[in-house]
C-alpha cells in the first residue's frame, strides 16, 4: 500500500502539480483532496456540507451578504478566519470535534479501500498539516480541549502518507501569488511544516518558486523513488 501527500501554503501549486502527476504519471493512481476546506474537497460527508453551508449562512447574515454566487465561493478559512470570537459552546464544539473526527476517518477509509487495491493515492493537501498549531496561535487557542485532542487524534492515530512532499517557496513569493494570508502567517506555517518533517521517514521539500515544469520534474523524481522502493518491498 502506498500514500503520498503533496503539502503547502496556498500559491505554492499543490492543485496543479497534483493534476499534473494524475495525467502524466503510469501509476494506477486516485486523488484525494485531504484538506480542511468541505468545498475542495472530492469526498466529504453530508454533516460537513451542512456545517459548511450553516457557516455560510452565518457569515452572510453577519456582512449582510445577499448574492448567493458571492457567499458560495468563500472558502472554509476565510469563514473561519472572520469568527474572532469562538461562539459555539461546549456542545457545538464537542458536536464540532466529532464531525471532524468523522469526516477525516471516512477519507482514511476511502484511501484505505483504494490502497488495498493497489492504487497508488494521491492526496492534495493533509490534516495533519493543514491542523498544525504554528507559534503565532494563540495559547488560548492551543489550550482549548477539542484543540488538545484533535491533534492528538492526528498526531498518534491518523494514517501518516508514505511520502511527503513539501512545495515550500519564500513567504513573500507566495503573497505574491495569493496574497490571502500576512506574509507573517505564510512564514510561520512553512517553519511549523519544516519542524515537523524532520520527524517523518519520508520527508521532501521541492522549491516551488521554480518553473512549474521544474517543480513537476523535482516532484515525481520522489515519486518514482518511492513507489519504486515499495514495489521491490512486496515483491520481495
Amino acid at each position: 500500500m502506498a500514500s503520498v501527500a503533496i503539502i503547502g501554503q496556498d500559491g505554492a501549486g499543490k492543485t496543479t502539480i497534483s493534476q499534473m502527476v494524475l495525467e502524466k504519471l503510469p501509476y494506477k493512481m486516485k486523488y484525494i483532496y485531504m484538506g480542511r476546506n468541505v468545498e475542495s474537497g472530492n469526498y466529504s460527508l453530508p454533516t460537513s456540507k451542512l456545517i459548511h453551508l450553516y457557516k455560510i449562512y452565518k457569515y452572510k447574515k453577519k456582512h449582510k451578504i445577499s448574492d448567493n454566487s458571492l457567499a458560495k465561493k468563500l472558502s472554509t478559512h476565510e469563514i473561519d478566519k472572520d469568527r474572532k470570537v469562538d461562539t459555539r459552546g461546549k456542545i457545538g464544539a464537542t458536536f464540532r470535534l466529532i464531525n471532524r473526527l468523522a469526516e477525516e476517518f471516512y477519507r482514511y477509509i476511502i484511501s484505505l479501500s483504494y490502497q488495498v487495491r493497489g492504487y497508488l493515492v494521491l492526496y492534495d493537501r493533509h490534516f495533519i498539516f493543514d491542523f498544525m498549531p504554528d507559534k503565532l496561535d494563540t495559547k488560548k487557542q492551543k489550550s482549548r480541549m477539542s484543540t488538545r485532542i484533535h491533534n492528538w487524534f492526528l498526531n498518534n492515530l491518523y494514517e501518516k502518507p508514505g511520502l511527503v512532499i513539501f512545495l515550500n517557496a519564500p513567504a513573500e513569493v507566495l503573497y505574491e501569488r495569493k496574497g490571502e494570508a500576512t506574509i507573517e502567517y505564510i512564514r510561520a506555517k512553512n517553519e511549523t511544516f519544516l519542524k515537523f518533517g524532520k520527524k517523518l521517514k519520508n520527508f521532501f521539500v521541492v522549491d516551488a518558486s521554480q518553473p512549474v515544469d521544474k517543480v513537476f520534474d523535482d516532484v515525481t523524481h520522489q515519486i518514482n523513488r518511492f513507489y519504486q522502493s515499495r514495489m521491490k518491498k512486496i515483491k520481495q
